[in-house]
Formats: C-alpha cells, sequence, structure tokens
C-alpha cells in the first residue's frame, strides 16, 4: 500500500532530513541509484491487462517484477495505491519470459505477448530511504526519487516521495503525510511511474476518470458504507487532477467539482450518526475549494457547447460574419483565463493536500465509529441497508408531487439540484438492491437531469455572454438566440421525462 506525494526538485534533499522524520527513523538514510525498464508489446497488451513488467538494477543485482498498475480494490483506496507485486532475480535487463509461467501471476500476463515484448521506457533516479516506526506495530518506507522517465527522445522529471506501509494501518501513512505536508508542501499522486511512463511513449494526455462503482452490499455496515463512499469520492477526486491541470479536456475538472459534491452529499446524510465536527470542518474546507473551481466551468462550457461548434460550423449564425465570431470567442477566452488559473492555483495550493490528508487521515482513523457510545454506536454497527429506504424516500418527497414541471427558472433550478441530489444518493446505495428493480429508475432520472443541466447550462452561457466587455452586441444575440434554439430542443422534451419520471416506482420501494 503505497502513497505518493509530488514535490519540487529542490525541496527534496529537506524531506529526509526533516528532524519529525529522523525521530521517526529506523537507521540512517539509504542512497541508491535504480535503473529500471519497463517491457509491453507495441499495442500495450500488459498495460489494457492492468500489470506492468519491469527489470530494475540495483547495485550489482537485478530484479524481474510484475506489478499490477490498477488498485486491487479500486473504490476502497482514496489517495493509497493498493498493488499486487511479484519479485524474481534475474542475470541481467532482458526480461526472462519462463518466469511469467508461475502459477502465482497465469492470466496477468497473456501467452500470446510473452515474444512481442519489448523495453519501451525506462527510468533512471537517485532513491533515498529512511525506515520509519511511529509505534512498534507500524513500518513504513519512506522513498525520495529525483531522476527522469526517458522514452527515445522524450522524457519527463520525477520528483516523488512515496510512503509505503510494510506493517501496521493505513492511517499511519496519512498521518506521516501530513506531517511531511506541514514542513513541505506537495501535492497527492495517483499515477504510477508505468503509467507515466506509457503517457510519455503513447503522447496521450491524462484523459477524465468516472466514479467507479460502488461495492456495498446488504450486509455492509453503515460505518462501512460511510467511509466506503468518502474513499470513492476523494479517490476520483485525485484521479481527474491530472486531466484537469492539463487542460486540454475540460471534463477533468467537472469530475473534481462532481467528486466534491458526491462527498459533501454523503457527508450530509451520514452527518447526524457520524457527529463529527472535524469531519463537519474538513466537508466545508471542500465546499470553498469546488467554489473556486467552479467558474472556470461555466466559461469551459460556453466555449465547447456553444463557440467552438458554431466556429467549426459558422452556418448557423447567417449575418454574423466569422470575424466577429472569433473576436467574441477571443474575448470569451480572456474572460475566461482568470477563473482557469484561479481554478490551477486552488487545486495546486498546499491547503487542497492539507484537506484531503485530514480527511483521509480522519476516516482512516476510525475514532468516529471506536469512540461513538450508545445508540449511535448500535446505528453505525447496524445494516446500512435498514436506513438507505428511508433516506431516499426522504429525498424523493423533496421533489414535491407537482404533475408538471415549474415554470419559473428559479423553481426548475431548485428542483435540478434536488434531482441531482436524489441520483447521487440513489447511486450510493443501488447496489444495496436488485439492478432489474434500480435500471429502470435510473433510465428515466439520467435523462431528465441531464436535460435541465444542458438546460441550466444555456441560461448560465446566455448570460455570461452578455457580461462580456467589448463585445459587438449583433454578435451577442445572435450567439445567445442560437444557444436558446439549441435549449428550445431540450424545453420540449422536459415534459415527457419529467412524466415518465413520475411513473416509475422507486426501486427500494
Amino acid at each position: 500500500m503505497e502513497l505518493k506525494l509530488h514535490a519540487a526538485p529542490a525541496d527534496l534533499a529537506r524531506v529526509t532530513a526533516l528532524p519529525a522524520m529522523l525521530a521517526l527513523a529506523d537507521g540512517p538514510p539509504v542512497t541508491q541509484r535504480l535503473r529500471t525498464a519497463y517491457f509491453d508489446t507495441p499495442d500495450l497488451r500488459l498495460a489494457a491487462n492492468g500489470v506492468a513488467l519491469r527489470v530494475r538494477q540495483e547495485g550489482d543485482r537485478f530484479v524481474q517484477t510484475l506489478k499490477t498498475v490498477n488498485s486491487a480494490s479500486p473504490g476502497d483506496s482514496a489517495a493509497v495505491a493498493v498493488r499486487r507485486e511479484w519479485d524474481w532475480p534475474v542475470a541481467g535487463e532482458a526480461v526472462e519470459r519462463g518466469l511469467l509461467a508461475d502459477p502465482a501471476v497465469a492470466g496477468l500476463v497473456p501467452a500470446a505477448a510473452l515474444d512481442a515484448l519489448d523495453c519501451l521506457f525506462v527510468t533512471d533516479f537517485r532513491r533515498t530511504t529512511l525506515l520509519l516506526r511511529p509505534d512498534p506495530l507500524t513500518a513504513v518506507e519512506l522513498a525520495v526519487d529525483d531522476g527522469g522517465i526517458y522514452a527515445g527522445g522524450r522524457s519527463l522529471p520525477l520528483s516523488e516521495v512515496e510512503l509505503e506501509l510494510k506493517a501496521g494501518k493505513v492511517a499511519s501513512l496519512f498521518d506521516l503525510a501530513l506531517t511531511l505536508q506541514n514542513a513541505v508542501p506537495m501535492r497527492i499522486g495517483t499515477e504510477s511511474k508505468a503509467e507515466a511512463g506509457l503517457r510519455l511513449v503513447t503522447g496521450r494526455a491524462p484523459g477524465p476518470v468516472e466514479a467507479e462503482a460502488l461495492g456495498l452490499s446488504p450486509l455492509t455496515t453503515v460505518a462501512e458504507a460511510y467511509r466506503h463512499i468518502l474513499r470513492q469520492a476523494l479517490r476520483q477526486f485525485l484521479a481527474n487532477e491530472a486531466c484537469a491541470l492539463g487542460g486540454a479536456d475540460v471534463e477533468g475538472l467537472h469530475r473534481m467539482r462532481i467528486a466534491l459534491r458526491r462527498l459533501r452529499i454523503a457527508h450530509r446524510i451520514f452527518a447526524p450518526l457520524v457527529a463529527s465536527p472535524e469531519a463537519d470542518r474538513l466537508v466545508e474546507e471542500s465546499r470553498a475549494l469546488a467554489k473556486r473551481l467552479g467558474p472556470a466551468r461555466g466559461w469551459d462550457v460556453l466555449m465547447s457547447g456553444a463557440l467552438d461548434p458554431l466556429l467549426a460550423d459558422p452556418k448557423g449564425l447567417p449575418g454574423i460574419s466569422r470575424e466577429a465570431l472569433e473576436r467574441l470567442a477571443a474575448l470569451a477566452r480572456t474572460a475566461g483565463a482568470g477563473p482557469a488559473r484561479e481554478a490551477m492555483a486552488a487545486i495546486l495550493a498546499p491547503g487542497c493536500t492539507t484537506m484531503v490528508l485530514a480527511l483521509a487521515a480522519w476516516l482512516e482513523h476510525g475514532r468516529w465509529v471506536s469512540e461513538a457510545e450508545g445508540d449511535r454506536r448500535a446505528a453505525l454497527a447496524a445494516p446500512v441497508s435498514t436506513l438507505a429506504g428511508g433516506w431516499l424516500s426522504a429525498r424523493l418527497a423533496k421533489l414535491g408531487k407537482a404533475a408538471r414541471l415549474p415554470e419559473d427558472a428559479k423553481a426548475r433550478d431548485k428542483l435540478r439540484r434536488r434531482l441531482r441530489t436524489l441520483r447521487y444518493t440513489a447511486d450510493f446505495f443501488r447496489g444495496l438492491y436488485p439492478e432489474a428493480a434500480a435500471l429502470p429508475f435510473f433510465a428515466v432520472l439520467e435523462p431528465l437531469q441531464a436535460a435541465l443541466d444542458a438546460e441550466q447550462d444555456a441560461i448560465t452561457g446566455a448570460r455570461m455572454l452578455g457580461g462580456l466587455k467589448g463585445a459587438d452586441p449583433q454578435a451577442v444575440a445572435a450567439v445567445a438566440a442560437w444557444i436558446d434554439r439549441q435549449s428550445e430542443k431540450r424545453r420540449k422534451a422536459l415534459p415527457d421525462l419529467w412524466k415518465r419520471f413520475r411513473a416509475v416506482p422507486p426501486f427500494w420501494s
């Protein structure tokens, strides 16, 4: 179990010299150079199978390693990577294919891929390690890596701190990470060296990451469900950071906001039973972070949903010259640049990492369970299935019983937000019920929510256009009218979508 942190190269030397680390160290720091060759087929069959194959040189010895790239329990790892690993001593840097026939790893490397294996990239770095013992039952290896990843003529810098749990509880990783973060500002990393190397080889920018399916069952307790849902939200938030910072795909930032929203909704459901002012404070910090990400998302939607399509095909705006449209798009990009910088700054700020680490540490320590008493302790230990139906019914009741959608824009937006809360809550608990019963409900809820979201995006986009200083009023009016025409198609579908949603029985009833 590993927790990875990215640090500025100039700060790396400070990490293993920190008095707080040396006080916990079992022995002095050890530094060695590690060169590692990573192997796959030209069409990346091993990566597609979720494994990485490497041969690492450690002094005079070579070790061949097969390692799962993706988490062994993806929805339950938060900021910690849970990976499986097999090591074999080998004679040199070449792969010994016979070792991959070991029954322990059968199926992880397709037999048809063995003859096509080739070295795709190399990592070369200096690693300084300390074995930390925060208490007699805990052992954590602190590793500081300084070097690079190399593929052909391309390279990526490596400037990482890894905390690997050798013995003890996972909460220890977060405690140590918080101690490090208070002394040397860092950023949580979710990408392995193998994944970073493949990105260098393929040239693909990091893409957005969907929320993973939750693994709740009718036997899951309330406490287990709460921990599981929050872990998954933190994981989705971190998994989309690289995409958001890359700036090439607007969905990365959107998914980060969704992850924070899911976290807040889940906490609000469980908060009366969790009863933790510390958790309340940390979740409120996540709300403040989400607000800093919001304006950038609005400009992204305006560009990707209206201005970029119109620039690609300006026939939808008769009477407006391409030059006028390009000037309007340039003004919108300029207006959105400030919020984009603010969003990037918010993600990169030390406070963002501190908030995630602190919430994860609080969650993993579990004192909110172990120190609970009386009725609250009994409620946390009860199956979550005994409460989920009531929680879902309460959120459904908030929609009201109106046969028609409200005409007022504010009332419609209020309904949209309540539908969103219902959808996330239903998504949290759908594993407690037969999937055949849940599918019809989501089949009508999701298009209804999507149509209302799109309608609200259109309203927001038109308002943002109207606030652009120096814009040609005629071009603004033409684009706003185009947005409204697109929105009108969705508005016409809404009554039928609402009727279908009201007709489907709740799957939890």
